[in-house]
């Protein structure tokens, strides 16, 4: 245990005592029996919850993802091959499948060996066909999956919303231009909220349609996680120009390629800072490539802009210290100048001032920075909760509404405020540079969580 410092621009607490005392507990009765459960078997864990994903999303009649080498999600009929192999891997593939070779706008390098046939010989076991495949010249396109499998069983709560409207807090921050922001996620609610918060952020190519897997009366179970987000990036940064993106569907699964190229496409439109609260784990732990390709190709059109783009990615709830992806490349060479990986805090259940890491959250080397992520308050979208995401207690959200949630989703989006604010409050030019003071800032206190910080008030 520790203590921690606090973030100089931090939001003020305005909860009361029992306000705090009572979301901690609330909390709290969702993540232990969730860590007791990664701590027992954390595959079989894994495996039951997308067997179960993938049974509603069949159910839907959207093409479902295929769970290879029972834990790893991957795209099925579709293998990924970099240019100078791809031909090569069809010839050896058609000798019993029929893939097609296809490139991926905006993403060069990248090529899809997309099975687009019938019947029984079809690439629907990606992974395992890949694996036949010598020398790792072909893999599968991996899938990131958000909160319908990796944070604990009864999603967000809702709370109150915090004294002030978007307007007080906009007032609180130094005028002057600020850091543009691109947030790929599932998208953003179409609501307009009277409380000022995320005005102007949805547009008709970023909605998070909230109910579509299946089509019933609830709330999907990855719906708002990227209103989510957005509410965290400017309770920190009230003024940052954000960009939401829409890469994953309103339940939290995405091909790592749709990622990518998000990732390329934030980079031209000019973003300084790419939040990726998302992540995947590769069977391998081998990375994968058209992250890879996409982020190095980011990097590189933002450096001709003479901008140092900088990714701030959720280090992963897995509780272990695999490497998740894209959070892990900051452990790369040539890219750690630009990764920034976020590990998950939460205060000691017996004394709260104490800090500790978060049980369920990544760590390890290649962890950068981390915050609290246990038990976040932030915007969330109008609906009802699946029994199956809450099925003690299904929540009804209204207008306006704010929620808590927990997961290193929650922990990068106050990193990215916070660097945003120290650009606006202290004028540093890039992103990179006010993330080191932000470092500066904090304390290396607790084994694989890097530097500690606090910056939104749980």
């Amino acid at each position: 245990m520790a203590t921690i410092p606090k973030f100089r621009y931090a939001p003020d607490d305005t909860r009361t005592k029992e306000q705090k005392h009572g979301q901690r507990e609330t909390v709290r009765k969702q993540i232990v029996p969730w860590v007791r459960e990664l701590k027992a078997d954390a595959r079989a864990a894994a495996l039951k919850a997308l067997t179960e994903l993938r049974k509603r999303r069949d159910g839907a009649g959207v093409t479902a993802f295929e769970v290879d080498n029972d834990e790893f999600p991957v795209a099925p009929y579709r293998l990924l091959a970099d240019d100078v192999h791809a031909d090569g891997v069809a010839t050896y593939l058609r000798a019993e499948y029929a893939p097609q070779v296809v490139p991926v706008p905006d993403l060069a390098g990248v090529r899809v060996l997309q099975d687009i046939g019938a019947g029984p010989q079809r690439l629907q076991s990606s992974g395992a066909v890949a694996r036949t495949v010598a020398d790792r010249r072909a893999v599968p396109s991996y899938v990131a999956l958000l909160g319908a499998v990796r944070k604990a069983v009864g999603g967000p709560e809702p709370v109150p919303p915090p004294n002030g409207d978007f307007k007080d807090a906009l007032r609180k921050v130094t005028p002057g231009p600020t850091a543009s922001v691109a947030i790929i996620d599932n998208g953003v609610s179409a609501e307009v909220r009277e409380d000022g918060w995320l005005a102007g952020l949805a547009r008709s190519d970023n909605l998070d349609l909230l109910n579509v897997v299946p089509l019933d009366e609830y709330l999907d179970l990855g719906a708002g996680h990227g209103t989510f987000t957005a509410g965290i990036v400017q309770q920190v940064a009230p003024n940052a120009r954000i960009d939401v993106r829409r890469a994953l569907d309103t339940e939290g699964v995405g091909d790592e390629v749709e990622i990518g190229r998000e990732i390329i496409l934030a980079a031209e439109a000019g973003a300084e800072i790419i939040n990726l609260s998302l992540g995947l784990v590769t069977a391998d732990n081998k990375p994968p490539i058209a992250l890879e390709r996409a982020i190095r190709t980011a990097v590189a059109i933002a450096r001709k802009r003479e901008v140092h783009l900088l990714l701030v990615c959720a280090a992963g709830n897995y509780g272990d210290d695999r490497p998740c992806w894209p959070a892990a490349f900051s452990q790369d060479n040539d890219l750690k100048s630009h990764v920034v990986s976020v590990a998950a805090l939460r205060r000691d259940y017996d004394d709260p001032t104490q800090v500790v890491g978060a049980e369920w959250s990544s760590y390890g080397d290649q962890v950068t920075i981390s915050t609290f992520g246990q038990g976040v308050a932030s915007t969330y979208v109008v609906g009802t909760e699946s029994p199956k995401a809450d099925p003690l207690n299904a929540d009804t959200f209204g207008p306006n509404s704010w929620a808590i949630w927990s997961g290193t989703s929650f922990a990068a989006p106050q990193v990215t405020g916070a660097i945003v604010r120290l650009m606006q409050e202290q004028g540093f030019e890039t992103a990179r540079e006010a993330l080191e003071e932000l470092k500066k800032s904090g304390a290396e206190v607790i084994d694989g969580y890097g530097i500690s910080i606090e910056v939104l008030p749980v």
